[in-house]
């Protein structure tokens, strides 16, 4: 049990850590809009590069808050019937969905996004637009989000499995709620 609190502790933090760096490129977005509102509205003077930068750093910034959002429990879900569940029935049903929905996808888009990063940065892949930004860092933020991804849904799994081993090793209660003698 040792090993897997380690571990998720290393990853809770490490994801923990870059969520919140990675936040700040909130103001990088709002930065980018205030200069074109105010080049486009009081200089009258739109600029090529804001409409294309924006959708970049907005692109960094979803699929690298993405493990962030997963730990912190920031994704709607609709518990209404999972919650009258018993705990263990909860635990074991948290394994099973994230081994059969998430697990296949992350890790199988993972690799495929480091590809995709690569063959745009060996190639100099610009983006269509008049500025003709290069596309590699958008790429490259999509595999190392990917890549926190499947490292937070590995720490989530672990959760449920320490959940599980703890309930199981729980004593039984006795009828007049004093725990049974072993």
């Amino acid at each position: 049990m040792k090993i897997i609190n380690t571990i998720i502790k290393v990853i809770d933090t490490v994801n923990d850590y870059l969520g919140r760096v990675f936040s700040v490129l909130v103001l990088g977005i709002l930065g980018v809009i205030l200069c074109e509102v105010v080049s486009r509205r009081f200089f009258n003077h739109p600029q090529i590069w804001t409409q294309p930068l924006m959708i970049m750093l907005f692109a960094m910034y979803i699929v690298l808050i993405c493990a962030y959002g997963f730990q912190m429990k920031a994704f709607v879900a609709v518990d209404v019937l999972f919650a009258k569940l018993p705990q263990m029935a909860q635990y074991v049903l948290h394994l099973v969905t994230y081994f059969c929905y998430l697990v296949p996808f992350a890790f199988w888009i993972t690799p495929k996004t480091w590809n995709f990063f690569y063959r745009a940065f060996s190639t100099g892949e610009k983006n269509y637009s008049v500025w003709g930004e290069p596309t590699w860092p958008v790429k490259l933020c999509y595999f190392i989000g990917m890549s926190l991804l499947c490292a937070q849904t590995v720490s989530e799994m672990l959760k449920q499995v320490r959940g599980i081993v703890e309930l199981a090793a729980k004593k039984p209660a006795s009828a007049d709620g004093k725990e049974a003698q072993s």
